[in-house]
């Protein structure tokens, strides 16, 4: 009996000293991870400093900066839960890089918000107040954001069948290129109250 708890204790021990050093592993992997997708959506930087943020848009909920620029991660309600996002925008208010992080979109229509390549680089290069555009057109127009007036949205096409989720994401981006700018974003939810 006694050989036998020694034992389950010796296993114990072994198990747990494991758990450790692969915990450490796992942390070390995430850090180079997150790293790596800094460095890649605000290129040209280096080193980050995580700064606090104590602003009013509850969009926002890490800010990242960087000699030439920020990386603002962003989380806003979608069509069917949260949208997180990293949004890198440079000290001139343009967008360097974006990506969705997590989104529970529904999937074949607010799902493509993971991949849509024509839809997410309309944000590229622009700064100011993003907007859906009306107009009927979508990702696949091959259309690009268009440059608006000062004071007015840029209009931006969404994704077919998904112009929830496709808001979602122009709400991050507006309040990510706001921070940077300084403009007043309004974060409110959907149109429908969702």
């Amino acid at each position: 009996m006694k050989r036998m708890i020694i034992s389950i204790l010796a296993v114990f021990a072994v198990l747990f000293g494991v758990s450790f050093a692969l915990n450490e592993t796992a942390y070390a992997n995430f850090q180079r991870e997150h790293m790596w997708l800094l460095q890649t959506l605000l290129p040209q930087s280096e080193d980050f400093v995580k700064v606090p943020y104590d602003g009013e848009d509850a969009n926002i909920r890490s800010v990242h900066k960087a000699d030439n620029g920020f990386v603002i991660e962003t989380v806003t309600y979608g069509y069917a839960g949260d949208i997180r996002m990293f949004i890198g925008v440079s000290n001139d208010g343009k967008v360097t890089g974006l990506v969705v992080r997590e989104a529970h979109e529904t999937y074949g229509l607010g799902s493509r918000i993971l991949t849509d390549h024509a839809f997410l680089a309309q944000f590229l290069n622009q700064s100011g107040s993003f907007e859906i555009a009306t107009h009927g057109a979508d990702a696949f127009s091959g259309a690009t954001a268009e440059a608006a007036p000062e004071g007015e949205s840029i209009q931006v096409d969404g994704i077919s069948g998904a112009t929830v989720s496709s808001k979602a994401v122009a709400r991050c981006v507006s309040s990510a290129v706001g921070y940077v700018t300084g403009a007043d974003v309004v974060s409110s939810a959907t149109s429908w109250g969702g």
